[in-house]
């Protein structure tokens, strides 16, 4: 360990009661007890202290994480994140070259293309200090993109909007435990919204505020601007009546995204936006902060194809217990995860209900 204050922070979580393990969607989906947040702890614990044999095994298992946060915040210990650690064994498997097959595969394409999705085109588009990114989960969504370019019109907002190309947070590098290759991201991120003079960004993607906004600066690059999520923006323009929206007449399950509620704390302005549209809302039975991870996509932050279908599966079926008329999220990749019960970003549902004229 680095220090002693992370030895014993390490120490403790690995011999706490594991009561946090039922927040955990991995453990919720499959069962394992292997990946329980605990048992994750004492391999750490292990792996430091030369305990352990397979170091393979070891790596498997430190991308079988969702890195939700739902251990952090049933955490019976203060200022600890367990991801922290997990984090610094995906960094040790990617300079060891120890990578599942999808990570991998994920990261060669970042490197040839400078985006986890391929080749694409540069977005420009607008003027003004207040700016749009298009993240790479929204830049292959057509009907969010087309609702976001509503929206904006429609608020009369000066917005630049830009991405595509080889404009990416890094996100995908980040989990990878390509920190090299994150910090060479970050930087290109900094340059692009210093050379168009932002001052504020909005952009859909959670992960991408998250990363711009705290782990950037945990590597050491800055950036003097300020971003909020989609739907901060959205509620102030529905609050100050800057766009008119007709009612609806049916029942929303709003899903909140994992890093949307546990690392950016909000889960209150989607909700005031979905009762602003006329909706009445069946809350899933873990809702809010309490909500489960989607499981992502394979290769991102889980690695495992199989265990995330088990963990989309596991959250598609409990918010189909709602049985709302229409399901929201806040999150393109979310959106994704989810798209058996045909999801809606909160954007697309605000313009189809925006009042033309």
């Amino acid at each position: 360990m680095e220090n002693k204050k992370q030895l014993e922070q390490i120490t403790n979580c690995a011999l706490c009661g594991n009561m946090c393990k039922h927040s955990c969607p991995i453990y919720l989906a499959t069962g394992n007890e292997t990946v329980t947040p605990q048992k994750i702890a004492r391999l750490v614990l292990y792996k430091k202290k030369a305990f352990l044999e397979d170091e393979k095994g070891f790596f498997d298992v430190m991308f079988q994480c969702a890195m939700c946060g739902a251990c952090k915040m049933n955490c019976l210990y203060d200022n600890f994140d367990l991801r922290d650690y997990i984090q610094g064994g995906r960094s040790e498997a990617f300079k060891k070259g120890i990578l599942p097959d999808e990570t991998r595969k994920q990261v060669e394409t970042f490197v040839n293309f400078g985006n986890p999705d391929g080749e694409r085109q540069l977005i420009q588009k607008g003027a003004g200090n207040l700016g749009y990114f298009v993240s790479c989960s929204t830049y292959n969504d057509q009907q969010l993109l087309k609702a976001v370019e509503k929206i904006l019109t429609k608020s009369g907002e000066q917005v630049q909007r830009f991405g595509g190309a080889d404009i990416c947070c890094g996100a995908p590098l980040y989990y990878a435990g390509d920190m090299e290759g994150f910090k060479k991201a970050a930087g290109k991120m900094k340059r692009e919204i210093e050379q168009r003079k932002l001052q504020k960004v909005i952009t859909n993607c959670p992960a991408c505020i998250k990363m711009m906004t705290e782990i950037y600066d945990e590597i050491g690059i800055h950036l003097d601007v300020e971003f909020i999520h989609t739907v901060e923006f959205l509620n102030a323009l529905l609050k100050e009546g800057k766009i008119k929206v007709n009612k609806a007449n049916a029942t929303a399950t709003f899903h909140d995204p994992c890093i949307l509620a546990n690392d950016i704390g909000i889960t209150t302005a989607p909700r005031d936006i979905i009762k602003m549209l006329g909706f009445d809302i069946k809350e899933s039975v873990y809702s809010g902060k309490e909500a489960h991870c989607c499981g992502g996509i394979p290769g991102g932050k889980i690695a495992d194809s199989k265990l995330v279908a088990s963990v989309n599966a596991m959250r598609t079926s409990e918010l189909k217990e709602t049985a709302a008329d229409v399901y929201i999220a806040a999150c393109p990749t979310c959106k994704v995860a989810l798209s058996n019960i045909a999801i809606k970003d909160v954007a697309e549902v605000v313009a189809e209900q925006i009042i033309d004229g």
